[in-house]
């Protein structure tokens, strides 16, 4: 019984993270955004990418209308059709929606090759923590980011990149 509640409990897990994250960041509270100071990730050496065994990396972006207006407004986002939202969140695998202290930084380019610096600022939600910044995208834009994490607590960094085309309206 023990053993299909925790297996059940991870496929929760897995199959919602997303939309908890999302959800956290949607909802109304009287938390404030706050700065994370990062120290250099770039001279970081590429081949720490593995996937650490204690936690788990989330990451996202979506349009920034996706927000509800109230909690635009809360932290300070624009909604707007050309602006976008990056999402990144370090989970303990073993302890559904316990965040993990990260430092976040990255960029994003199109495919003109056009830099787009990501500034993260971190949002505290209870346990959960998020890495959130805003970019500006073009109509029909395909763009790739690349974001460095590292775990505060073990130094890890993990290598994230990803593409993803963002539309207008």
């Amino acid at each position: 019984m023990l053993k299909v509640t925790a297996m059940s409990t991870k496929i929760w897990r897995n199959a919602t993270l997303s939309l908890i994250a999302l959800f956290a960041t949607l909802a109304c509270s009287e938390t404030g955004l706050q700065s994370v100071k990062c120290g250099n990730l770039l001279a970081v050496p590429a081949a720490v990418k593995a996937a650490a065994p204690d936690h788990e990396v989330d990451y996202k972006a979506f349009n920034s209308t996706f927000l509800r207006p109230e909690v635009a407004k809360l932290y300070g986002i624009d909604r707007d059709e050309k602006l976008g939202v990056v999402m990144v969140s370090v989970y303990q695998k073993d302890a559904l929606g316990v965040g993990v202290e990260a430092c976040v930084s990255g960029g994003a380019r199109n495919l003109l090759g056009q830099a787009k610096g990501l500034n993260f600022d971190e949002i505290r939600e209870g346990q959960a923590i998020y890495h959130i910044s805003t970019f500006r995208f073009s109509p029909e834009e395909h763009i790739t980011f690349e974001v460095d994490v590292e775990i505060a607590a073990t130094g890890e960094t993990h290598e994230l990149k990803w593409k993803q085309q963002f539309w207008q309206g």
